[in-house]
Order: C-alpha cells, then sequence, then structure tokens
C-alpha cells in the first residue's frame, strides 16, 4: 500500500469522527488531528461531532457541534443524529454504543478504577465512590461491548486489548492493534538551548521531564516523590501539564530523561514523543506502550508505576550522560518504527475491513 499522507484513494468516503472536548495537551486530540490530516489527504470527507473543538488546526469538512454537559448525554443525542444518512463510516474515540469502529484510545474505564483501588485501596476508592459519573461512564462501556454494540474495535496496544476480551469476553477476532503514531522526524528536530530557555533551566540542571494531564494518573506525586529521595541539587523535576511556552519538541530537547510513572495509560503519546527525541523513557507496565519497549535497551519498564527506589536508581544512572548517550539511538530507532505514516495506513486498512456502510467486507 502507497504512503496514505500522499496518495488520494480512488473512493473517498464520508466519515464521521466522534469525540466529545479538545484538550490542547491531550494525546488523543493530537492522534485525531494527525489521522483527520492523513484521511483528508486522501480525498476522504470527514466530519467531527463534538462539543467543543477550539485547535489552530482544523482538518474537517465539517464541525457539528452536540449540545451536551456529560458523556451519556454527548452518546445518547449522536445517536439521535442521522449519521447513517450522511456518512460510510461512523467512527468513535467516544463511548457511544452503535458506531461502526470503536477506538478504545481511552482504555476502558472500569479497569482504570481497578488499578486506582490498587495503588490507592483508601483514597482511590472513596474518590471513585463520590463521583457518580463513574459508575455512568461504567454502563455506556459495557453497551459497546455488549452484542451488537460495535462493529470492531481498535486498541493500541495488546495491554487495552486483553483487558476488553477478559472483562466482557469480546470476540478477539473483533479487535484490531493499532500502536499510535507520531511525526517522529518533528520531535527529533527540538532546540536544546531554546527550551532550556523557555523553561528557565542552565546548562547544569539535570532536567527529568514528565508530559501530562491528570496528576493522579499520570503519576505526578510518584515522580515528585522520586525526585526527592534522588537528593540530587542538580535535578529539576519538569511536569507538562498545560501548553507550555514553546514547541514540545524544544521541551523534549531541554530535557535528560523522561519520566512517566502513569497508573493506566492505554497507550501514551508522549512515550512515542520522548523516544523521538532520543530520551531514555522510564516508564510503567500499567502504560500500554510500555509493550513495544525492550527493557534495559530502548527504555525502562517498572512493574508497579510506584516503585521509587527503583525509580531513583535509574534517576542515578541515567544523570551521568555517558549512560544517556547509550540509549539514544536505539530509542529514536525504536520511534520510527511507530512513526505516523504507518499508524494511518494499519488504521485505514480496518476501514477497508469493514467496509462502507456499516458492512463487513468480505
Amino acid at each position: 500500500m502507497s504512503d496514505p499522507e500522499q496518495t488520494p484513494t480512488a473512493s473517498p468516503w464520508r466519515i464521521a469522527v466522534l469525540r466529545r472536548r479538545f484538550s490542547p495537551t491531550g494525546g488523543a486530540e493530537r492522534y485525531l488531528l494527525r489521522l483527520a490530516s492523513g484521511l483528508a489527504a486522501q480525498g476522504h470527507q470527514i466530519s467531527l461531532y463534538c462539543e467543543d473543538w477550539t485547535p489552530r488546526e482544523n482538518p474537517f469538512h465539517a464541525v457539528r457541534k452536540i449540545d451536551s454537559a456529560d458523556p451519556v448525554a454527548f452518546a445518547k443525542k449522536v445517536m439521535d443524529q442521522p449519521l447513517r444518512d450522511r456518512h460510510d463510516l461512523v467512527f468513535s474515540l467516544e463511548r457511544v454504543p452503535g458506531c461502526d469502529i470503536y477506538r478504545a484510545g481511552d482504555g476502558l474505564h472500569a479497569d482504570w478504577l481497578a488499578h486506582r483501588h490498587r495503588f490507592s485501596p483508601v483514597l482511590g476508592r472513596l474518590r471513585s465512590a463520590l463521583r457518580s459519573k463513574n459508575q455512568l461512564m461504567c454502563r455506556l462501556e459495557a453497551g459497546i461491548f455488549a452484542p451488537g454494540g460495535v462493529g470492531r474495535v481498535i486498541c493500541n496496544s495488546r495491554f487495552v486489548a486483553n483487558q476488553i476480551i477478559e472483562r466482557f469476553k469480546f470476540d478477539p477476532a473483533k479487535i484490531d492493534i493499532v500502536h499510535n503514531g507520531v511525526p517522529t522526524q518533528q520531535f527529533a528536530m527540538g532546540d536544546r538551548v531554546l527550551g532550556r530557555k523557555a523553561l528557565k533551566l542552565t546548562d547544569d540542571d539535570y532536567v527529568i521531564l514528565l508530559v501530562g494531564a491528570g496528576a493522579e494518573r499520570k503519576g505526578h506525586e510518584i515522580a515528585r516523590r522520586a525526585v526527592r529521595r534522588l537528593n540530587d541539587p542538580r535535578a529539576r523535576l519538569v511536569i507538562v501539564d498545560s501548553p507550555p511556552s514553546v514547541a514540545m519538541p524544544h521541551v523534549y530537547a531541554a530535557a535528560d530523561v523522561f519520566l512517566l510513572p502513569t497508573l493506566y495509560d492505554p497507550f501514551a503519546n508522549v512515550t512515542l514523543e520522548a523516544l523521538a527525541a532520543g530520551l531514555p523513557v522510564i516508564t510503567s507496565a500499567q502504560n500500554g506502550a510500555s509493550e513495544i519497549i525492550r527493557n534495559g535497551e530502548n527504555g525502562i519498564v517498572l512493574p508497579r508505576a510506584d516503585d521509587t527506589p527503583r525509580i531513583v536508581t535509574w534517576l542515578k544512572t541515567f544523570s551521568d550522560p555517558a549512560q544517556r548517550a547509550h540509549f539514544r539511538q536505539p530509542a529514536q530507532a525504536l520511534a520510527r518504527k511507530h512513526d505516523l505514516a504507518r499508524n494511518l495506513k494499519e488504521t485505514l486498512a480496518v476501514f477497508e475491513r469493514f467496509g462502507k456502510r456499516g458492512t463487513p467486507s468480505p
């Protein structure tokens, strides 16, 4: 198959994409912008159904606003739309039963709650119980994986696919695993001097970077605790959980090591971005992206996100520039295997297998 970003498709599709909200730092939104741009370049017409969408880049043929205030209302109002009349295929990044293809990029809410309770048996359970949204999300989720709830499912990791199969007894033959992809060359071209100046860092600082909104789930406090125990006066933990003052490639270039001790992440895009920048990556086995890493060769995988002693040991190791240099080339080589073109090609192949008008191809 030719490069999907450059070769027009003989038979363009009208594709409805469902994504409730846009978060400037969200990995799913960056994924969607890249995917929609690639599909539009092929000649497909992409219509976005959303509550709110405010990015500067807009690769969509149409943006249809849905007036809702929560995931349940969004799902109901989208299902009331004449999607089948307007579109050949309905592709959802939200928990909306009845879609043709669902990308489980956010993982399973039920499994996120289980991981939260595992890492924080008391406080985690209390936080879950206090939010009625959690039960509503789980019911929506169950509706997708019930018989007739979806045609095919795209998982961005085997980690999530296994959860769906085990929890819902879902047919594995209806699941496609498409690992995330990023424009790897872009993240390999950051300016270290510019990045450090923007982040107010000195040349001598040992910079440990964490990128991710959602302090509890992304392990912000775990990272802070590890850096305190590192007891290195040069160490600076930089947490980016909102749009920074400089482009992200420069942020990665300013760092010496990337740390993401996430409690639950289907496949953190930032993992690939950091690898593309040539950073040593330390992440947890609870990050689906860890399944592409060869531990100790092109990254470090922690069995548990909260294994502070192991994090400290690796942070001490990577305080040595020679140790960091050892990981640079293998990290970038791994990232290049998961570039955006590959992701687009594999995603489009799922669309083609499913077929137009919601009819699976023979």
